[in-house]
């Protein structure tokens, strides 16, 4: 499933800065935490996750952790000698 970041903003609405990212399946506006977000809200690449100046949703992180695959060869140890 693919998913991407997508902005909720604060008191002021789309016109004022970003409070949070949260991450959402694609093509939707809900995210993983279960938070309705605006359909007209800024969007990101999920690459993005925890690069932003704005804080991330923990609960979205947690369950999108949980739910990517881990790839043992993007991870290989260079200073392992088997």
């Amino acid at each position: 499933m693919l998913h991407r970041m997508h902005a909720e903003y604060g008191e002021a609405g789309p016109g004022g800065p970003v409070k949070m990212w949260h991450m959402v399946p694609d093509e939707k506006h809900v995210g993983l935490c279960g938070r309705e977000l605006s359909e007209q809200a800024a969007t990101l690449n999920s690459t993005e996750w925890g690069r932003t100046d704005e804080t991330c949703c923990r609960a979205c992180g947690v369950a999108w952790f949980q739910s990517v695959p881990f790839l043992a060869d993007e991870h290989e140890r260079k200073d392992y000698l088997p």
